[in-house]
C-alpha cells in the first residue's frame, strides 16, 4: 500500500497529564549527551527564523531551539503546556538578560490556541507526536490563523516509517560526581500510526540503584500525504523557495527529522 494510502485509525487515549512533570532535568541532561541526535531539527528551525521578525514556538520545552531562535528574531512567543518545562525555560532565560525584552513564555498547548496576533514564523519541534490525527487539522487551522500572509511555518516528525515494537534498551548514560543516570526506552506499537512509549530514568549512587522513574506516553504517527492535505486545507502550501535550503540542511543530518516547511497564502 502506498505511504499516502495508509489508513488513519481511531486511537486510544491516556490521561491528559504532563508527561514531563518528573523529568525536565533528565530531559536536558540526556540531550546534552546525545547532542544533535536528540533533536536534529533545531539547526533547521533556527536557520529558517526571519532575522528581525516575529516568531511563535509551540511546545518549546526547556528552550533547546527557543534560545537560539531568540538570538535572531525581534520577538519570540513560546507556548508551553508543561509547568515543569516552562520553569526550566524561565530559569535559562534568567541567565540571558539580553533576551528578556524579546521572549514571552505563556502557558498553553496545541492543537487549539488563541493569542490575538500574527507572526512571521511559527515552528514546532517534537510536537506532532503528541497530536492525534483527528486533532491535526485543528492544529493547522490555528497555525494559519496566527501566521502573517506569506509567513512561514515549519514542523518535524512528518515521517514514513512507523515506530516498531522495541524491547527496553539503553539510550544514554551520564555520570555526575558519584551518581550515574541511565535513560532507557521501550516501545509498543498499537497500530501502524500509534505507539506507546515508556521512558525509564534510573539513578545509581556508586553501584546502588536509588531511584527509578517511568514516563509513559503515546506517540502519534503523521505521514507526509495526509499532513500535506491537511496543511493545504488550512491554506498552507509547501514553501518551494526554501526547499533547496532545507534539503541542504537535512543533508548534514544523520537521520531525517521529517521536516515540512510551508507558507501561508499571501492573501490569507
Amino acid at each position: 500500500m502506498p505511504e499516502s494510502a495508509v489508513p488513519e485509525t481511531a486511537t486510544p487515549t491516556l490521561p491528559d497529564t504532563d508527561p514531563y512533570s518528573l523529568t525536565p532535568g533528565y530531559y536536558d541532561l540526556f540531550r546534552a549527551v546525545e547532542g544533535e541526535r536528540a533533536l536534529p531539527s533545531v539547526g533547521i528551525f533556527v536557520a529558517l527564523a526571519p532575522a528581525g521578525g516575529s516568531a511563535l514556538e509551540l511546545g518549546p520545552g526547556t528552550g533547546r531551539a527557543a534560545l537560539k531562535v531568540a538570538e535572531r528574531v525581534a520577538t519570540l512567543c513560546c507556548l508551553e503546556r508543561s509547568p515543569s518545562m516552562r520553569a526550566v525555560l524561565l530559569a535559562k532565560l534568567a541567565q540571558r538578560p539580553e533576551l528578556w525584552d524579546r521572549v514571552t513564555v505563556l502557558p498553553g498547548s496545541a492543537p487549539s490556541f488563541r493569542l490575538g496576533r500574527r507572526f512571521d514564523y511559527i515552528y514546532l519541534g517534537g510536537v506532532l507526536e503528541h497530536i492525534s490525527q483527528p486533532d491535526r487539522a485543528r492544529l493547522f487551522a490555528a497555525i494559519a490563523d496566527h501566521l502573517e500572509p506569506s509567513g512561514t511555518a515549519a514542523m518535524d516528525m512528518v515521517l514514513t516509517e512507523s515506530t516498531p515494537d522495541m524491547a527496553e534498551s539503553e539510550v544514554a548514560e551520564v555520570r555526575l560526581g558519584e551518581c550515574r543516570y541511565v535513560h532507557s526506552m521501550r516501545a509498543q506499537q498499537i497500530n501502524p500510526d500509534l505507539s506507546r512509549l515508556h521512558d525509564t530514568y534510573r539513578t545509581y549512587h556508586r553501584d546502588d540503584l536509588i531511584a527509578t522513574e517511568v514516563v509513559t506516553r503515546l506517540h502519534h504517527m503523521h505521514r507526509p500525504g495526509p499532513v500535506l492535505a491537511d496543511l493545504a486545507a488550512a491554506g498552507l502550501v509547501p514553501a518551494q523557495d526554501r526547499a533547496g535550503e532545507v534539503a541542504a540542511l537535512k543533508a548534514e543530518l544523520a537521520d531525517d527529522p521529517g521536516i515540512v516547511v510551508v507558507r501561508k497564502d499571501a492573501v490569507g
